[in-house]
């Protein structure tokens, strides 16, 4: 009885370590972001602020990807070539949410859903009807 108490306790203290290790990754990705706003730069000029943290809100690692690419499965494609989705296309159609085994994994997913367009998984953050994240095939 104790050893799966002890289990128990392991299992949430490494959920709580994944979920620590995705807000370190997103303040990383927001100081970064915050120093390359503050380098002056000759370049063209950058997308409104308000779009550069939602898209590094939902930027995802290999594993992430990986672990996505496990749990959903896209059919393969047949038939006429369609162009293919890019991140910030418009999405319509029906979407699903994520199955909680996945959230449960990827906190940042909570609340996003997806759709399969040609083969690609297709990622829309809450209350967006824009792709976030599109993940082709292996």
């Amino acid at each position: 009885m104790q050893a799966a108490a002890l289990k128990a306790e392991v299992a949430t203290l490494q959920r709580e370590i994944i979920a620590l290790k995705l807000h370190i990754a997103r303040l990383d990705q927001i100081a970064s972001a915050n120093e390359v706003r503050e380098k002056p730069s000759s370049e063209t000029p950058k997308p409104p602020p308000e779009n550069r943290p939602d898209q590094a809100g939902l930027t995802l690692s290999r594993e992430e990807i990986q672990l996505i690419r496990d749990y959903i499965k896209p059919a393969p494609v047949a038939g006429a070539a369609t162009e293919p989705i890019k991140v910030g296309d418009p999405v319509t159609g029906e979407t699903i949410p994520f199955p909680s085994p996945i959230t449960e994994k990827v906190r940042k997913l909570l609340g996003a859903r997806f759709t399969i367009r040609s083969g690609v998984i297709v990622i829309i953050r809450n209350g967006s009807r824009q792709a976030d994240v599109v993940i082709g095939p292996s």
